[in-house]
């Protein structure tokens, strides 16, 4: 089975219906479920989640119960745990959307034949620029150019297998920011250490809407940079 992970907040709603159309329009055989995950959000963008999820018999929205700001590690590492199984596991921010109607079959087709973790080209939206790219499987992921970006999928028992500490700073804190590289680079490592593939698919299949130029002082940036600093040069934690 494949499972989407939306990690939600804020107020999204004017691309719920672009990211919806996104994974129903997939040509795929197997199963898919998605999961929308509660953070802070606005009361009329809940309201859209929760009733595109009850007209629906794959789509789910896992509430926040502590009304606290989560931030997406936290979020989503909730409810990864909560779950079990040999599913494929994809992200999709709430405010992107999928690119064509072979994504998943061809994600699934590489999983398949043996790959660990696939993901895709992406495509900033009125840039054209993609942030993904292939994995050089000789060389350290935590010295690796950043390249698993948006579509990213991986094994859910590879994410069970990190341990937690991976996801948290040297003070047991979630980090808050850099979720993507939290993720991925603990993924991966595991992967290359069993001398097992990484699959990068050249063909976009993702809109990412973010902003090319981010205020190097937002409180934002600082945090994103912070985080993969201290993942980059701590490397793979083993306990």
């Amino acid at each position: 089975m494949l499972k989407i992970i939306i990690p939600c907040h804020g107020d999204k709603s004017p691309n719920l219906q672009n990211l919806i159309s996104s994974i129903d329009s997939q040509e795929f055989n197997s199963e898919v479920e998605c999961f929308f995950l509660e953070d802070i959000m606005s009361p009329e963008y809940k309201i859209d989640i929760e009733k595109a999820c009850a007209s629906s018999s794959n789509k789910h929205f896992i509430k926040n119960e502590s009304k606290e700001r989560l931030y997406a590690i936290n979020n989503i590492t909730r409810f990864l745990n909560s779950i079990s199984g040999e599913d494929i596991i994809g992200f999709i921010d709430c405010d992107d959307f999928l690119w064509g109607k072979d994504c998943f079959s061809k994600i699934f087709s590489f999983y398949e034949t043996g790959y660990q973790a696939v993901w895709t080209a992406n495509q900033m939206a009125g840039t054209g620029i993609n942030f993904s790219g292939p994995l050089n499987h000789e060389q350290d992921v935590y010295s690796h150019p950043w390249v698993s970006s948006h579509f990213k999928t991986f094994l859910l028992s590879d994410y069970k297998n990190v341990p937690i500490s991976n996801f948290k700073n040297d003070s047991g804190e979630w980090f808050t920011a850099c979720y993507d590289q939290v993720f991925m680079l603990p993924i991966i490592h595991q992967i290359l250490q069993r001398n097992q593939k990484c699959k990068y698919i050249d063909h976009i299949h993702y809109i990412y809407h973010g902003k090319l130029n981010v205020d190097p002082k937002s409180k934002y940036r600082i945090a994103q940079l912070e985080t993969e600093q201290i993942i980059r040069s701590r490397g793979y934690i083993d306990s």
